[in-house]
């Protein structure tokens, strides 16, 4: 091919036509700078075909850990139910008590004090993606919505739960200490091993309080308050998280 244009040129130099030659001259630069950017094309094709090819694979793997995700939410939220019961339960009970003029030591189990709800969300996934970039992501709303999931929601959910935990330690258990006679259910039991040997076990582990004080009524309400703020937000996870999956599929059928 270059050898044939070679000798076209050489043809026309040689017959002393300069005004054809620079036409051809010209038109054979057209077609370099023709080649250049169909070369350039390609390459810009291959690159964005290599994108969407890391794109479609984090977004499966970043489906895999929602899904893990929203599996540990479930467990969470029955766990926030019970704590919900439980708290309303001793209160209604107390109450009752003080209505009824008839004061009447209340046991909790300790349970109560060391089992609380708490998320832990896969972020494998979305690590991944920070490496990469967020903008491997070519869909603006899939990529505003799991940045906000992330960055924003989940922080608000542990941040929650970080205060819970400090009503455990810092409110209920110094009370708790305070005022209460640890005592058992399992008479049978006769080691730790026994006694902690199952989740039914560790119920019968009791704090009894033979005179509920007003503070107690004040952790109570404060734990509540607590727990259903975690438990709405919960759902709004919930939500959040299937909406999320929703959008990954609908882009994954887009596969390239």
């Amino acid at each position: 091919m270059f050898r044939f244009f070679r000798q076209i040129r050489q043809s026309l130099l040689s017959q002393n036509k300069v005004s054809r030659y620079l036409l051809y001259a010209l038109g054979e630069i057209i077609l370099v700078v023709i080649g250049i950017l169909l070369a350039l094309q390609v390459n810009n094709w291959n690159e964005t075909q290599n994108l969407r090819q890391v794109e479609f694979k984090l977004l499966q793997e970043l489906k895999t850990d929602l899904e893990e995700t929203r599996a540990d939410l479930w467990s969470d939220k029955i766990k926030a139910d019970e704590e919900l019961r439980h708290t309303d339960s001793l209160y209604q009970k107390i109450i009752t008590n003080r209505l009824n003029n008839t004061p009447m030591p209340i046991s909790i189990s300790a349970l109560f004090l060391y089992q609380r709800s708490a998320l832990y969300p896969k972020k494998s996934a979305y690590k991944s993606l920070q490496a990469y970039g967020i903008n491997t992501i070519s869909n603006d709303s899939l990529r505003k919505n799991i940045t906000d999931f992330f960055e924003l929601h989940l922080v608000r959910v542990n941040d929650l739960e970080k205060i819970i935990k400090e009503i455990n330690e810092k409110d209920y258990a110094p009370y708790l200490e305070r005022v209460s006679k640890p005592t058992t259910t399992c008479l049978e039991c006769t080691s730790l091993a026994d006694l902690f040997a199952s989740r039914s076990r560790m119920s019968s582990n009791l704090f009894r309080i033979e005179i509920p004080e007003d503070q107690l009524l004040h952790l109570l309400k404060k734990k509540y308050m607590a727990y259903s703020s975690l438990r709405r937000l919960y759902d709004t996870t919930e939500v959040k998280i299937e909406r999320l999956i929703e959008i990954i599929d609908a882009e994954s059928k887009m596969k390239p």
